[in-house]
Order: C-alpha cells, then structure tokens, then sequence
C-alpha cells in the first residue's frame, strides 16, 4: 500500500511539476473561451494572460502569430491596452512584443494575470457550418491565433525577480472562426461519417 501511494504520488507531482507557465488568448475577461466566432468587420475584445507562472514575473516576451494568414489581411489588433504594472513596451504583438512590469505580477495568487487587452477585427465572415460561400468572398474557417516566440530572441519567456532570471513559457493557441458539427441539425449518419 505504501508503494503505491508513493508511486501515486510521484506521479502526480511530475504531472504538476512539468507543467509550466502558459500565455494564451482569450474572448472573455475572465480566462475560459479560446475560440470565438465573431460578426465580420466589427471589433470585439481579446485578453491576453499568463497562467501559471508560479514567479514574481518582472517582463515578458512574444509574438502573436496566424498561421494561416501571414500578412495578417483578414485579422488586425486595432489597440492595445496595458495593466497598470506595466512600466516599458517595446514592439507590437504582431512583430514581436517586450513588456516590463512593477511592481511585479504575483504569478502565486490569483494565478491568472491579464497582460493586456486587444482591440482586434476581423476582416472577412466566419464559414457557417455546412453553408455555401459567397463567390470570391473570403471566409474564416477555423483560423488559428498563436502566441508564440518573439522573432528576435527567438524564445517566448519571461523574467522574474528578484534577479530577473528567465522562465520558458508555453504559448497557446485560439481560434477564430471555429467549425463545429451541431448536433440538433446534424443526422446521426453525418456525425458518424467524422470519425
């Protein structure tokens, strides 16, 4: 019985221990939706937190990144707005973003911390699910928004006091525009036929 509440709790605390500070997207206020779907040309809200850091965070780097649109022509960040921690910017999140903060983020308590808000757009409809498109109307159909590395350093990290050490961080992705399968209006033999 001992042995394996030891190996149980080994492998939850690797479980715990592995899993590292992330920086993702989100469509709400409070950290839960990362993926949205939202009214062509209008502008709509996205925060961007660091999860999890488990440090008194002093600066962070990255880049906002769509995979699928490179030249970022249908998905523009319109405005960015800072907390009040923070102190210097450098960049832009689409070209690679540096931010300095103090009094540094408490990545204890509550463990969310919201970086900054964007005021972004989307510049083409979502794909309804199952619908016809326009002719030579472009569309969006699960379109990916990347935190990722800052192009520079090549590193998505942050630093942390009181030495200002660096931390890796994980960048999440979000998702625009998501296709999705509604079960009410879809027939049995449909939702088989996707697996």
């Amino acid at each position: 019985m001992k042995r394996l509440l030891l190996t149980l709790f080994l492998v939850l605390f690797a479980s715990t221990s592995l899993a590292g500070a992330t920086l993702g997207l989100y469509f709400d206020l409070w950290p839960g939706t990362m993926a949205y779907a939202p009214p062509p040309t209008s502008f709509f809200d996205v925060y961007l937190y660091l999860h999890a850091s488990n440090y008194y965070v002093t600066a962070l780097e990255y880049q906002i990144t769509t995979p699928l649109d490179p030249a970022h022509a249908f998905f523009a960040i319109v405005e960015v707005s800072y907390t009040q921690q923070a102190v210097v910017t450098l960049g832009s999140p689409l070209e690679g973003h540096s931010i300095a903060f103090w009094p540094p983020l408490d990545g204890y308590n509550p463990g969310y911390n919201m970086i900054c808000k964007f005021k972004c757009m989307t510049l083409a409809s979502c794909l309804a699910p199952g619908g016809p498109t326009a002719q030579g109307e472009p569309v969006l159909a699960d379109y990916p928004i990347v935190v990722g590395p800052h192009p520079e350093s090549g590193q998505l990290w942050g630093t942390f006091s009181p030495n200002n050490e660096t931390f890796p961080i994980i960048g999440l992705t979000s998702t625009l525009c998501p296709e999705s399968v509604g079960v009410e209006n879809t027939s049995w033999g449909a939702i088989k036929s996707l697996y």
